[in-house]
């Protein structure tokens, strides 16, 4: 996805987040309310140099 903030463009990555329902914890109005465990795959960082008001900087992404 590409997005741009105060004339910046840059690309947008999503993970695949992995979504497993646990255990029912209760009712809602009748409907069966569960609780949701979810799994985010890990990735190495990076490091990004980035500019603060002139000012260059790195920072681990």
């Amino acid at each position: 996805m590409k997005l741009s903030f105060l004339g910046a463009n840059y690309e947008a990555h999503f993970e695949n987040i992995q979504v497993t329902d646990t255990e029912n914890i209760g009712t809602y109005r009748g409907a069966p309310l569960k609780r949701k465990a979810f799994k985010v795959p890990s990735h190495p960082h990076q490091r990004v140099q980035l500019t603060y008001r002139g000012v260059k900087y790195n920072h681990d992404v």
